[in-house]
């Protein structure tokens, strides 16, 4: 029976399922922690009992990793394309290389020098439909949120990174417990090719088997062109030292083939993965990647991941939850808070209304008879402060006049009359200049009459004179309007025209009104 200790349904709870042609393990990573089931064939009583683990435990999301000899690998170059047609290149030709039915990933692995700009991708395909399909359909009768299916040298390849000193053009040789020896390719650390080798067993040191596993991967590698002419190959053994010196030692090992020990034993050490017994097995080290890295899925299809995002959501409406009532409750705190400060504030205006009040009635005896209530005297002060912030002088109106008059030196002022009204409305007869029936209210008018001094009879002259001593007074800006109340003729249809042509010259008397300031 598969069982695994505390595995229920934590936060921070992942499995994963690592599965071989014939074999597989279920792991469990719960806070940081790595531990497994141990080796269980892959046959129908394991998947029984698979099957009553997911219905005791469903909760948590499971990892689908795959160490089958049916993975295949297609480096091709495509042109270069985006959106919908890159998306469209791309599944024909995956089903030009693999057929319908396979589980198929494109890699980007950069692109092609020069200008075509065409695009370089390795494909990636699980054909071994009849050794994953069965575990993934026990996964979805269940209900249980399946994260993704990956493969051995997806791992492998995230394994290397983290790895110093890698040379550029690298050989990995691993054993994993499910499957056993895989040699995978890497160039600039990018995933090239992987093959499934022998599986390890008990008995004689496989090092001369291995040898020529390596040399006939490394002839497959120059067929493709990926291995780089006359260059010696770096094999690096993920294994024990019992194995690198097996493999040193071994007859006819190629000279141009550099052998690099990478130590499994420390490299869990350095991971704090307890040492397992038997062969030297990287299961430990490629699941504990898994579970720090979580990659994204590639194998895959969107119906059967339907748990696992509905999962996501779940957890992302939760959190919204939370997040919504940490929110009110901090607002609620900070209302309380306010709402505190309110009553002290109003405690403290309380109690200055209330001295206030005693003051006023101490006061009151001392204040002398007045006759009048306490309002027209609140009335009479409010209207002198009024009075005094709209108090107005005669001497801007007189100083703008002032100048506009000795611009003109033939008009002699008579009188000067000065109003201030607050009240004062625009004038809208037919001789003001600038004046309208809609226009603003203005809060000073000068009235001023004059007359034309010398003056020889022309009244056309005189006319136009007083019209341009308008428009010189209409210029200045404080000035809103001016109205011209008299002429030295009046012209008006009403007035009576009389006296003798010729005869000796008068005066030409004319007033004219000038509003200033806008209300």
């Amino acid at each position: 029976m598969i069982s695994l200790p505390g595995s229920g349904s934590e936060l921070f709870n992942a499995r994963a399922l690592l599965l071989g042609a014939n074999r597989l393990r279920l792991f469990h990573w719960h806070r940081g922690r790595l531990s497994d089931s141990g080796l269980i064939e892959a046959n129908a009583r394991a998947r029984a009992d698979f099957k009553a683990y997911l219905a005791a435990r469903p909760a948590g999301p499971v990892y689908l990793l795959a160490d089958v000899a049916e993975e295949e690998f297609r480096p091709e170059t495509v042109p270069h394309a985006r959106g919908a047609d890159r998306k469209a290149l791309i599944r024909r030709k995956q089903a030009r290389l693999f057929g319908p039915g396979a589980r198929v990933y494109a890699e980007r692995q950069g692109r092609e020098p020069g200008g075509r700009r065409a695009e370089r991708l390795l494909f990636m395909a699980l054909s071994g439909r009849s050794v994953i399909e069965p575990w993934v359909e026990l996964l979805r009768a269940q209900k249980v949120p399946l994260k993704g299916v990956l493969s051995v040298p997806a791992l492998l390849q995230s394994l290397l990174r983290r790895l110093p000193d890698i040379a550029p053009h690298a050989l990995l040789l691993s054993l994993q417990s499910v499957s056993g020896w895989r040699q995978s390719f890497f160039a600039n650390g990018q995933l090239k090719a992987s093959r499934l080798g022998p599986p390890a067993g008990p008995g004689a040191p496989p090092a001369a088997l291995l040898l020529a596993e390596i040399e006939q991967f490394r002839r497959y590698l120059a067929s493709l062109r990926l291995m780089p002419e006359g260059q010696p190959l770096d094999v690096y053994v993920l294994a024990d030292e019992a194995l690198q010196r097996a493999l040193e030692q071994a007859p006819g090992r190629p000279p141009d083939l550099r052998l690099h020990d990478l130590d499994l034993g420390r490299l869990e050490r350095q991971r704090a993965l307890r040492p397992q017994p038997g062969p030297p097995c990287c299961d430990q080290l490629l699941l504990q990647q898994l579970f720090r890295t979580r990659p994204a899925n590639r194998y895959a299809s969107a119906a059967e991941r339907r748990y696992a995002r509905l999962a996501t959501a779940r957890r992302a409406i939760h959190a919204g939850a939370v997040l919504l009532l940490l929110g009110g409750l901090i607002h609620s705190g900070l209302n309380v808070i306010n709402g505190l400060g309110y009553r002290q504030a109003a405690a403290e205006f309380a109690g200055q209304a209330g001295r206030y009040r005693a003051a006023e009635e101490q006061a009151q005896p001392l204040l002398p008879e007045t006759g009048a209530p306490p309002g027209a005297i609140r009335a009479v002060v409010a209207s002198a402060a009024r009075l005094r912030q709209a108090r107005a002088t005669p001497r801007e109106a007189l100083a703008l006049l002032g100048g506009a008059l000795e611009r003109f030196p033939d008009i002699r002022p008579l009188t000067i009359t000065w109003a201030h009204d607050p009240g004062m409305d625009a004038p809208a007869a037919a001789d003001a200049d600038g004046a309208s029936a809609d226009g603003p209210r203005y809060r000073q008018s000068l009235k001023l009459e004059a007359r034309i001094e010398p003056f020889a009879g022309d009244y056309r002259a005189a006319i136009l004179r007083v019209r341009e001593f308008a428009r010189a007074l209409r210029a200045l800006a404080p000035v809103r309007a001016v109205e011209i109340e008299a002429l030295p003729l009046d012209l008006s249809p009403e007035a009576v025209l009389q006296g003798q042509g010729g005869g000796p010259a008068g005066a030409a008397p004319f007033a004219l009104k000038a509003l200033l300031g806008a209300d």
